[in-house]
C-alpha cells in the first residue's frame, strides 16, 4: 500500500513562498529588512515567526545544538512515553474544542492546558512536564531574540 501524501496547510504554503523570497535576497542587511518590515509587521507572520528565525539561523550556521544536557529529573521510559502521549492528545483535545484557533496567544493557551492535564493525568510535577515540552510562545521570543543579536552581530562586524 502506498502511503498517502499529506498536504500543504496553508501556513505550511505561506512560509514556503515567504521563505522562498528571504533566501533569495542577496545581502544580510536586504533580509535583516526584509524580516523587520514584512514579516514582524504583519500578524498573519505569527505562526512562521519560529520557522523562520530557525532557518535565518541554520543559514547563520548557529542553530542551537541540543539534546547533549542532561535532564534534572530521571523518568522511566514508560513514564516519558505516557507523558508524550498523555501532553500531545491533551493538545490535540484543546484544538478540537477550538476549531480556528491560530496564532501565539492561542498556541500558549494549548499548551498550558496540555501542561495541566498531562501533569494532573500521569501524576508528574507541572515543572517536569514543562520542561520536557516548552512554552511555545517564550521559545519564539527566544528564538527572535537570538536572530536579532545575530543580525546586530554581523552588522557591527562590517
Amino acid at each position: 500500500m502506498v502511503p498517502m501524501r499529506k498536504r500543504k496547510t496553508a501556513n505550511e504554503e505561506l512560509f514556503a513562498l515567504v521563505l522562498k523570497r528571504w533566501q533569495s535576497l542577496p545581502s544580510e542587511r536586504e533580509k535583516a529588512s526584509f524580516f523587520v518590515d514584512v514579516v514582524l509587521r504583519d500578524e498573519r507572520f505569527t505562526d512562521l515567526l519560529p520557522f523562520m528565525v530557525d532557518a535565518a539561523l541554520k543559514e547563520l550556521g548557529q542553530n542551537e545544538a541540543g539534546g547533549s544536557r542532561a535532564s534534572r529529573s530521571k523518568l522511566s521510559p514508560a513514564k516519558e512515553k505516557s507523558l508524550r502521549e498523555t501532553f500531545w492528545s491533551a493538545r490535540d483535545e484543546w484544538q478540537k474544542e477550538h476549531p480556528g484557533a491560530s496564532g501565539l496567544g492561542d498556541a500558549q493557551r494549548a499548551w498550558r492546558y496540555a501542561v495541566g492535564r498531562a501533569a494532573a493525568k500521569t501524576h508528574a510535577d507541572p515543572k517536569t512536564v514543562k520542561r520536557r515540552f516548552p512554552d511555545p510562545v517564550e521559545k519564539a521570543r527566544a528564538r527572535v531574540r537570538a536572530h536579532v543579536q545575530a543580525l546586530r552581530d554581523e552588522t557591527t562586524r562590517r
